[in-house]
């Protein structure tokens, strides 16, 4: 397989690792806009060693390369800061190649109906949002309790709790300078922490969302120019069932905390995602249930599931491609009216 990867910040490279984990032969190219990330590990640890000679890179000056020189590409993997997202998607669509884009999709809405428009005229080419929450089993269990029977009940409400520090995200480099603290490069706690909305969005999907309030802010002395902390509630309903939610997110917790907590009629649920281990609590008993995987785990299952859907030529589901990044961007850019 050719392959082509847009940024090898801590991200770009771990996709990388497993490309060479998944298809040993397959031959990367890549495009770098900075060449400040050095060589890391899958703990994000700086290891010694040159990115291009340890796994035989190609570098592209810039995306006609590409056309320029009749490259046959098989699919690409944008990694790059997220305000860049949405135009290199537009390229590559426009030019029939599959694409994995890292979350979130975009920014802003800027040309975000262009590129609904041509999802849909580029209906054959795969595309698929790097939601890897989606692959973790503990998201997938949760799914099941709330579609299915609770082992608690009736699900009265759920608070969904994401806390950790920027400056411990990529210990290798100054967090002032990172896409997370900066607004022109997408930043913010909102949509670098979009995973949470996004398994909430996938959770709830069967929910309308009758009521909800928001706030942004910022409250630490953190130096970024971007919000760092979110809390929501919101109201859900289906049928006569009426569940209320809770989401806090922030840029400024230590230790740091991924929580999701179900109270039911008969119980409450704890599911710690650091932890990888779920908590039932029902009749003065408590089950503990363990999860046992990697954190590397679910991004392999991820690129395993894109990489056959492009081999089997079958379409990806709507609810983990392209049509889900627009979606889940939408509805995260209406909890965020944070100005500095």
């Amino acid at each position: 397989m050719n392959i082509l990867i847009l940024g090898l910040g801590s991200v770009g490279q771990r996709h990388l690792r497993n490309i060479k984990k998944t298809n040993p032969n397959a031959k990367i190219f890549a495009l770098r806009k900075k060449y400040t990330t050095p060589l890391l590990n899958n703990k994000n640890i700086v290891i010694k060693g040159d990115i291009k000679k340890k796994y035989s890179i190609t570098y592209l000056e810039n995306l006609n390369e590409i056309i320029k020189n009749k490259i046959n590409l098989h699919c690409a993997f944008v990694c790059t800061p997220s305000s860049m997202h949405v135009d290199q998607v537009i390229w590559l669509l426009k030019n029939n190649i599959n694409c994995f884009v890292e979350k979130p999709l975009g920014s802003s809405l800027k040309n975000i109906n262009y590129l609904e428009k041509l999802l849909k005229k580029k209906n054959k080419v795969k595309t698929m949002m790097g939601f890897q929450l989606r692959f973790n089993p503990i998201i997938n269990f949760l799914e099941k309790i709330i579609k299915k029977k609770s082992p608690v009940g009736k699900i009265l409400s759920i608070h969904i709790h994401h806390g950790e520090h920027i400056e411990d995200f990529h210990p290798y480099e100054d967090y002032r300078i990172s896409y997370a603290a900066n607004k022109e490069l997408g930043g913010g706690v909102v949509l670098t922490q979009i995973h949470e909305i996004d398994y909430f969005m996938f959770l709830f999907k069967d929910y309308l969302i009758e009521k909800s309030n928001f706030i942004t802010s910022k409250v630490s002395d953190l130096k970024i120019n971007v919000e760092d902390n979110m809390y929501a509630t919101f109201m859900l309903k289906k049928n006569k069932h009426r569940i209320s939610c809770s989401m806090l997110l922030n840029f400024y917790e230590r230790p740091k905390k991924r929580k999701i907590f179900i109270i039911g009629k008969y119980g409450s649920i704890e599911a710690c995602l650091n932890s990888q281990k779920l908590t039932i609590y029902k009749n003065k008993r408590k089950i503990i249930k363990k999860f046992i995987f990697s954190k590397n785990d679910i991004f392999l299952k991820e690129i395993k599931f894109f990489f056959s859907k492009i081999k089997s030529n079958q379409k990806i589901p709507d609810d983990l491609n392209l049509y889900n990044g627009v979606k889940t961007l939408r509805f995260a850019l209406k909890l965020n009216k944070f100005k500095l």
